[in-house]
């Protein structure tokens, strides 16, 4: 990503998370504005997520 498009774009290109998933580095990049509609959304997906994983594991 070069600087104009992070500049344009509003993008926090500090704080950004990476993963490597079949191969494929995988970067998400944050926005300097902040949508409590997108926030509120992964977090409840994080959230089920993390439910299914702890009922995969002790059968709840």
């Amino acid at each position: 990503m070069n600087e104009n498009y992070i500049n344009k774009n509003n993008i926090d290109s500090e704080h950004r998370i990476e993963s490597v998933i079949n191969d494929c580095k995988v970067t998400i990049y944050f926005s300097k504005n902040r949508n409590l509609l997108v926030e509120r959304n992964v977090l409840e997906n994080l959230l089920d997520t993390f439910e299914n994983r702890m009922n995969a594991q002790i059968g709840c």
